[in-house]
């Protein structure tokens, strides 16, 4: 801005808006405008709402211990195209982690000494057996050769859906997940998914 007649920016705009009074109300509805903006961005009324495919990974999805579970994707794919599920989310628990396991070498060493003492030869013998990854040369250098792999073994399973208060779909959901991990149907457990409104 700049100043009048030596006064400062300040005193310009009270000039203009004595000169003016509708200048008065425009600076209120300005001011009023900006502060409903605020409220609706801060509340996400009046944005469009992003439905949130269940499939794509979220940073809260991953947590601090990295990627979600893959088997917890494909259980929320497909619990969630059964008829009446609504959306779905899924956490699976595990008693063990899953292990490769490969294919070793057994060496043994076999060390014989022989002393002579006074009433006639003794001999010492020591045995010493290594464990080794058996391994196969590959461009790049060895590699361990992979007999098979482990699964997890897991604990046990929680489903919270938008349509578990509906018997029949809870009943469809317990017996999908059975038949997905074979896990009993008492370490699953299904819970209908609160509402979360605007």
């Amino acid at each position: 801005m700049h100043k009048k007649d030596g006064g400062t920016a300040a005193s310009w705009w009270k000039a203009q808006v004595k000169k003016n009074p509708a200048l008065t109300y425009l600076l209120y509805a300005a001011v009023g405008l900006i502060a409903v903006l605020f409220y609706l961005i801060g509340s996400g009324i009046g944005c469009e709402r992003k439905q949130q495919d269940p499939t794509v990974k979220t940073e809260t999805d991953m947590g601090k211990t990295g990627e979600r579970d893959a088997l917890e994707l494909r259980l929320i794919d497909v619990l969630s195209k059964i008829r009446g599920a609504g959306r779905v989310d899924v956490l699976v628990t595990y008693e063990t982690n899953g292990e490769i396991v490969t294919a070793t070498v057994r060496q043994t060493d076999e060390d014989v000494r022989n002393a002579d003492g006074t009433g006639g030869s003794e001999t010492s013998r020591s045995v010493r057996e290594v464990t080794e990854p058996a391994t196969v040369e590959t461009g790049s250098g060895h590699a361990p050769i992979v007999l098979y792999e482990k699964e997890p073994v897991i604990r046990g399973v929680i489903v919270v859906a938008e349509g578990a208060s509906d018997f029949s779909v809870r009943q469809k959901l317990e017996a999908a997940v059975h038949a997905a991990t074979g896990i009993p149907i008492e370490r699953i457990e299904v819970f209908e998914m609160s509402y979360e409104g605007p």
